[in-house]
This record gives C-alpha cells, structure tokens and sequence, in this order.
C-alpha cells in the first residue's frame, strides 16, 4: 500500500501544515506584546526625581548645620549641628540609593524594550518562514491529487512529509531562540533588582508552557489552507531592482506554471560562476524560468512568491558545484545540503561571488555578486511573485562557500 494511499486524510488536510510550535510562538509574541517598558521608565523618572530632591535636602541641612556652629555657641549647638551631619549624610545615602534604583529601572526598562523588539521579530520570521512552507506543502499537495501516475502521486506525498518535517523543525528552532530570548531577559532583570529586594514574579518563560498549543489566534494559525493553485505566470514587471526579501509577502497564492511553450534548453554554463549564470536572468520571472527549461533543476511546482532556493539551486548546479538532487525549493534544506557538503560559514568580508546568502532571518537565500551586492529571485512584483533581481541580502544569517 502506498504512502498516499495509507495517509489520505492527513496528507490532504492542510490543517496539519502548521506546525504546533507555531502557537506557543504567537502566544510568547502576545505576551511580549504586554511588556510595559515605557511604565518602567516612567517610574526610573520618578525615582530619579526623588534621588534629587533628597540630595537637595541633604544640602539644606548641610547649610543649616554651618548656620548653627556660626551663630550658636556651646554643647547645645554642638549637638544639634552633629544631629544635622547625621540627617545631612542619611539624605545624601537616600539620594545614592534612589540614583542607584534609577539607573536599575532605566536598564529595566532597557531590557524589556529590546526583548519585546526581539521576539517580535523572531515571531514575524517564525510567521513568515511558517507560510513559505505552507505554501510548497500546499504546492506538493496539489502536484499529488492532480498527478494520475503511481510514482509522481509517490514522490509528492513524500515531499509533503519531508516538508512537514522541515516546517516543524524551522518552527521548532525559532520557539527555542524566542524562549531563550525571554529566559536570558528575565535573568538580567533578576540580578539587576536583586539589590532593590526584587524579582520577577513566576517569569516571562513559565508564563506559557513550552508545550502550549492552544489558544494561537494570529492570522497563521487560522485552520483554512493557504491556497496554491490557479493562475499561470505572473506578469512581469515592477519594483525596484534593490528590493528582496522572504517569500512570503502574498501567502502562497501563485501556483507554479506548466511552462510557456518553449522547449527546454539548458544553459551551456557549467564551470562558470553562480552569480555570473544568474545576472543572465535579471530581469525575468522566476515563473518563466520555472517552464523555460534554462534551468532544470529548478521545480516547476513551486509557487512563484517562493522560488529563491528554486532559483539559487537551478544556478549552482548549472554551474556544477551541486547535483540535481541536492537542489532544493527549502531554503533550509538547500542550506543543511551544502553544507553536508563541505560548503563552510564565512564572514560576508570573506565572501567570493557565487557564494550562497542566507538572508532575511534565514527564510531567504540569494547568491553574493561581489562588492557588497546580491542577486536573486526577489518578491518585487506588484502581484507578491518574484523576479530575478539584485538585492535580498537584508537581515543576513549566514554565508556559504564552497569545498577548496
């Protein structure tokens, strides 16, 4: 009995796409949502003033204990100025104490700013990295129930399983990078308020189990399945040739194209370098390209808003550095290819043209042009599909090279 066969209603039900990481990273996004750093600052500001007016009574008494050894004299003014030395000092140790809890609060608050930044933004990538998948399990899915040959039907169930399997582990990955965050926080905070007798009541991290799944409300975690299918290529066109980020900006809604007619012709490009192959393309779709035939590696299944590692794959192994299968339309599992590989990490002041970019927080990937530049496949059509263009280097994650 087949795969397909012994998992249709799995397999067929897009509901089981998300991850269910996925919510216990939208409700730590929620909570973060609530940290009050602006509350925390505000009271710093309240206790600074206090530090000040007690260093300004502290003064006063000082002055007033001068006044009394000038125009006293004997033990009673003796012992009323040393009763003002002692008020003048407790005055001044009040105030160091106050400036002391300011600066702690104001660090507080510090923390809590950046930590709330921080897992906005690993959720947004989460969310992001989240609907690309979708969208080629999506693809994958449909390839399937539309493919009347055994083997195709075979192939397409397995790549929704592995593409289950990656989703569940890029969600995985960010969950544990947000709980980190959160936990590295609250540890800051506690060491700074020990000194003021504080600490943080149950934590950010046990505010929500780790294994919570329930109760997501955002907008990725709605049951319906992202929608893949309709339409051919996209029209071409617009946007600025700078642009390119993450694939997510339609929410998988451009399927892949059969193709446009012509026959397929692979470029005679094999030793040349990656990047060199593909300012060949700028311009283009990648929906084009997908049907061309120019490079055959890339999937002609996958949707037109996530074609970068299709793009970045059908490259490198027109130029020879991969085979047909380590490519890959997974930016993650393009990545895990390379360098099982040998492909190394190196610094981008390291980097060589036609070394592959991990970008966008890790759910995109572009090739290095040299001199700073990037070329890829790009979400700069008005339509939300992407086209081959220089850019997409933003929110770096990582660069690889090539085995020596």
């Amino acid at each position: 009995m087949t795969t397909a066969e012994q998992q249709p209603s799995t397999l067929d039900d897009p509901a089981q796409d998300r991850p269910k990481s996925m919510d216990a990273i939208d409700t730590h996004a929620k909570q973060a949502e609530k940290l009050d750093a602006g509350a925390v600052n505000e009271q710093a500001t309240k206790v600074g003033g206090a530090a000040t007016s007690a260093n300004d009574l502290g003064d006063q008494l000082k002055v007033f204990r001068d006044d009394v050894l000038r125009e006293w004299e004997g033990k009673d003014a003796e012992a009323v100025a040393d009763h003002l030395e002692q008020l003048g000092k407790a005055s001044y140790n009040v105030s160091d104490k106050a400036e002391a809890a300011r600066d702690i609060l104001q660090r507080v608050s510090e923390i809590l700013e950046n930590v709330k930044k921080k897992v906005t933004q690993l959720a947004q990538e989460a969310n992001d990295k989240d609907a690309d998948n979708r969208a080629l399990i999506g693809a994958a899915r449909q390839r399937k129930n539309s493919a009347t040959d055994e083997s195709e039907i075979e192939a397409a169930a397995a790549d929704i399983e592995r593409l289950r399997q990656l989703n569940e582990k890029d969600s995985n990955g960010k969950k544990d990078e947000i709980e980190q965050a959160l936990d590295e926080a609250e540890k800051q905070i506690d060491e700074l308020l020990k000194p003021l007798g504080l600490e943080i009541e149950g934590g950010f991290v046990e505010l929500v189990p780790a294994d919570a799944s329930q109760g997501g409300t955002s907008a990725s975690s709605a049951g319906a399945p992202i929608n893949s299918g309709g339409g051919g290529t996209p029209s071409g066109g617009g946007g600025s040739p700078s642009g390119g980020g993450g694939g997510s900006d339609s929410g998988g809604s451009y399927a892949g194209v059969q193709g446009d007619g012509r026959p397929a012709k692979p470029i005679d490009a094999r030793g040349d370098n990656p990047a060199k192959i593909a300012e060949q393309f700028l311009g283009r779709n990648a929906g084009d390209l997908k049907g061309s035939g120019e490079l055959p590696a890339m999937q002609s299944w996958v949707p037109n808003n996530v074609n970068c590692a299709n793009f970045v794959s059908g490259c490198l192994e027109a130029a020879g550095l991969i085979d047909k299968s380590q490519a890959s339309a997974s930016v993650a599992q393009l990545q895990a290819n390379l360098k099982a590989d040998g492909w190394t990490s190196v610094p981008l002041s390291e980097a060589k043209p036609g070394d592959v970019v991990i970008s966008n927080g890790g759910g995109h990937v572009v090739l290095y042009a040299g001199d700073g530049q990037f070329i890829g496949s790009n979400n700069i059509n008005p339509d939300g599909s992407q086209q081959i263009s220089m850019g997409g280097g933003g929110g770096l994650v990582e660069v690889l090279t090539p085995p020596a």
